[in-house]
């Protein structure tokens, strides 16, 4: 039970230090789309979302997923695969 509340404390230390939240715009939707709509890729339309966000604020994308990470940079979208 310590662990769970380390964690917990530690994840709310990085969203407030670190993590930003951005409104998502009809044009990223729309980017979001075009990438969900090359099939061959595999993106689910939550990653595609977060891939246009990202593009579109120049932002790097963090993965545990080496499938989205190298989506990501045959896209053209920076990224580190964690």
């Amino acid at each position: 039970m310590g662990h769970r509340a380390d964690a917990l404390a530690a994840f709310a230390r990085l969203c407030t230090e670190c993590v930003g939240v951005v409104p998502v715009s009809r044009s990223q939707f729309r980017t979001a789309a075009r990438y969900a709509d090359q099939y061959a890729s595999g993106l689910r339309a939550g990653d595609a979302l977060h891939l246009a966000i990202c593009a579109d604020h120049g932002s790097t994308l963090c993965t545990l997923d080496r499938r989205l990470a190298d989506t990501a940079s045959a896209l053209g979208v920076a990224v580190t695969l964690l």
